[in-house]
């Protein structure tokens, strides 16, 4: 049973230019073996390259049977990821 769990912070702005940062983030975080919980409360703008990289962690999570949780992700956040269908696919469904 997992106990821990490892937390990205999205910030305000969740772009391209922070892509390299959060990919970095995520290959330790698969590394740790714990779930990971998206802190996104605080975004203003997000872009389709930020979305993919959460798309591909959430499915390299699934494989090993661990979740992406999302408590309270902005408005922006949600929107972009029905806009891009995959709003489903990263753990969003229910928000």
């Amino acid at each position: 049973m997992k106990m821990d769990m490892d937390k990205i912070d999205l910030g305000t702005r969740c772009t391209i230019v922070k892509a390299e940062e959060l990919h970095g983030q995520m290959e330790r975080f698969l590394q740790s073996g714990n779930d990971v919980e998206v802190q996104s409360s605080d975004v203003e703008q997000i872009d389709t390259s930020a979305l993919q990289l959460l798309l591909s962690f959430h499915k390299a999570l699934a494989k090993d049977s661990r979740k992406l949780s999302w408590p309270n992700p902005s408005e922006q956040v949600v929107a972009t990821a029905k806009l891009l269908g995959i709003d489903k696919h990263i753990g969003l469904s229910g928000h």
